[in-house]
């Protein structure tokens, strides 16, 4: 079977947020049960997904917000040390809202694949651009996102079905950011094409079947039955997801970031 490069793949180590926000593109505020991602499952998770997926480009670590999962430098560790296997980058996604310890900061500056991305949200990212000094003065490469430089969000809260016929869908698909650049994310162990569709699932608000997610928890099933499954998501012109969602395409309307939910 040819090899497995995956283009992109976040894990959600956690589903608190210091946030709330409206349009989060994970639904963080919406998750009932929240949950933190322990390190014992993170490593059966990265194992069992190393073994599946030759290469990816990029491996980002996000959330909700990832500095509050209590295990976090463990499981940024157990990242780095799959290095060799992320061509290009590991990259931490955070808002600004909790300052980067000293050991944090010593174990980000031990990976040159690393990239911080810092979101700043005006007074509700208290650390910022304390967060962004901090990372200079350890050279660690980093990108402080602000309304100057940031894409409008977009709204992907209405789960109704939105495209009936298997054409409408692929057309769709072939039209969203998120489904043709592949970024696949690992939710509660889980692999899922994009983050709509992992909380579409885990909250049964859509149809769905085995085939639509790879389960890396899960130690019983063959490495070559999950390969299969994730050839088989790669070369799918749409998801089951899709007919339910509008995505992220040129005609989106787009928001200001992070406005909070009252």
């Amino acid at each position: 079977m040819d090899s497995i490069n995956l283009p992109s793949t976040s894990i959600m180590i956690t589903e608190y947020c210091s946030l709330k926000c409206k349009l989060c593109l994970a639904y963080i505020p919406y998750y009932e049960n929240k949950t933190h991602l322990s390190f014992a499952d993170v490593k059966t998770i990265l194992r069992n997904y190393f073994n599946i997926v030759d290469y990816v480009e990029k491996f980002s670590i996000t959330g909700g917000e990832p500095l509050i999962n209590p295990q976090f430098k463990e499981i940024l560790k157990e990242i780095i040390s799959y290095e060799n296997k992320i061509k290009e980058e590991i990259i931490l996604i955070t808002n600004g809202t909790i300052l980067f310890s000293t050991d944090i900061l010593k174990l980000m500056k031990t990976c040159q694949k690393l990239k911080v991305i810092v979101n700043y949200y005006g007074r509700l990212s208290k650390y910022g651009f304390e967060n962004k000094l901090l990372l200079d003065n350890y050279e660690i490469h980093n990108i402080l996102y602000t309304e100057d430089n940031r894409y409008g969000w977009i709204d992907c809260r209405d789960h109704s079905l939105k495209h009936n016929s298997v054409k409408e869908c692929e057309k769709q698909a072939q039209q969203c950011a998120f489904f043709l650049g592949k970024k696949y994310v690992i939710n509660r162990g889980k692999l899922f094409t994009c983050t709509r569709a992992a909380y579409r699932i885990q909250r049964n608000i859509i149809p769905y079947t085995n085939s639509d997610f790879v389960d890396l928890l899960d130690n019983n099933i063959e490495i070559s039955t999950q390969r299969e499954k994730i050839h088989a998501m790669l070369n799918s012109k749409s998801t089951v997801s899709c007919a339910y969602c509008d995505g992220l395409t040129e005609n989106s309307k787009k928001f200001k970031a992070a406005e909070q939910l009252d």
